[in-house]
């Protein structure tokens, strides 16, 4: 087996996680798996509270997490339409639960990925600059002409 790379070392030097950990519970929650499933079967040696503040620290970490994240969403999208593409109903008392189950991935994915979402992000390019004039051309060349006489009237004594 390979040797993992150490991403961070608790206080006693011990590995927290490894390289190899890491990409494991991301290929997980591509999957479909919530962090809770992979977390509580006890295979890693961190507790969830202290994996979530591993990711306060560590913001490279926590993107690759909330990617997989919305790869798992998506993945259990693709499975709820693997069911609904099939003819035949797997058991008719599933039927409520799968209907609760559709309309909770709906409303979850619409909030995690913008993928599914009805609210997309619309980038709209607009001209924010003000332009502020006092006078148009013909006014100016007026004005000239006004400061020209003043200018080349004699003196008053």
């Amino acid at each position: 087996m390979m040797n993992s790379k150490n991403i961070t070392k608790k206080k006693s030097n011990l590995e927290l996680i490894t390289t190899n950990q890491a990409d494991t519970i991301c290929e997980k929650l591509t999957n479909g798996l919530t962090l809770v499933e992979i977390l509580e079967d006890k295979q890693y040696p961190f507790s969830l509270m202290k994996f979530y503040n591993y990711l306060k620290k560590n913001p490279e970490l926590e993107e690759r997490i909330t990617e997989a994240r919305k790869h798992g969403i998506q993945t259990l999208v693709d499975k709820m339409l693997r069911i609904y593409d099939s003819d035949k109903v797997p058991d008719q008392s599933l039927i409520l639960f799968l209907r609760d189950k559709q309309s909770f991935l709906k409303w979850i994915a619409g909030k995690i990925t913008d993928i599914y979402s009805d609210n997309k992000v619309q980038n709209i390019k607009q001209d924010t600059s003000l332009n502020i004039s006092w006078s148009d051309g013909s006014q100016i060349k007026e004005i000239e002409g006004i400061v020209d006489e003043i200018e080349q009237q004699p003196p008053k004594d």
